[in-house]
């Protein structure tokens, strides 16, 4: 019995030994690496990707760019998304990663001479964009109810899903029989 009760000590003072030295450890190792090495990480959302490199900078911390996506919503040049996530403690010289906006995707703007107002919305969203105002005037050159060209014109680039107006014939223009009348009058 005697046997059993010493070796229960003993597993109990060991137990309590490394308790110690588990502690022990972890306070000489948070002395040894400092807690005065740690900045918080800037909120670099929205920022302009070469002025992020110097918050960063002043902050002690690296920059690195991992990829560049398009966003509708975050101009070209600027922060999308970074990690570690703003607010955080981390040690300095540590990399932030960010993802940097290339601004909306851009798209070539369709020919659309000739084609009819539903021909003309067809090819526009076939592209990625969307028909905007229509607008009628006169053309020799041009059928009636077909466009002439659009605003912007076509093999510009623009945003993807923006829209473009079309100039739509209303054919010849012919005076009518009331301004004859008046134009006879005055030729005599």
């Amino acid at each position: 019995m005697k046997n059993v009760g010493s070796i229960l000590i003993s597993i109990g003072l060991l137990i309590v030994i490394f308790l110690i030295g588990f502690f022990l450890f972890n306070v000489v190792m948070k002395i040894a690496v400092g807690h005065g090495d740690e900045v918080n990480v800037p909120d670099l959302s929205n920022t302009d990707f070469n002025v992020a490199v110097k918050i960063c900078e002043s902050n002690k911390l690296y920059l690195e760019q991992v990829e560049v996506v398009n966003n509708d919503d975050v101009e070209k040049g600027k922060i999308i998304s970074q990690n570690p996530h703003p607010g955080i403690k981390t040690k300095k010289f540590r990399t932030v990663e960010v993802v940097v906006s290339n601004g909306p995707e851009m798209v070539r703007i369709p020919f659309l001479y000739n084609l009819s107002a539903r021909e003309a919305k067809l090819k526009l969203e076939n592209a990625g964009l969307q028909i905007g105002e229509k607008i009628y005037r006169y053309s020799d050159d041009v059928d009636k109810n077909k466009v002439v060209y659009s605003q912007p014109v076509a093999d510009e680039l623009i945003a993807k899903r923006s829209p473009v107006d079309v100039i739509i014939s209303l054919g010849s223009y012919t005076p009518s029989s009331s301004e004859n009348k008046w134009k006879n009058l005055l030729d005599d």
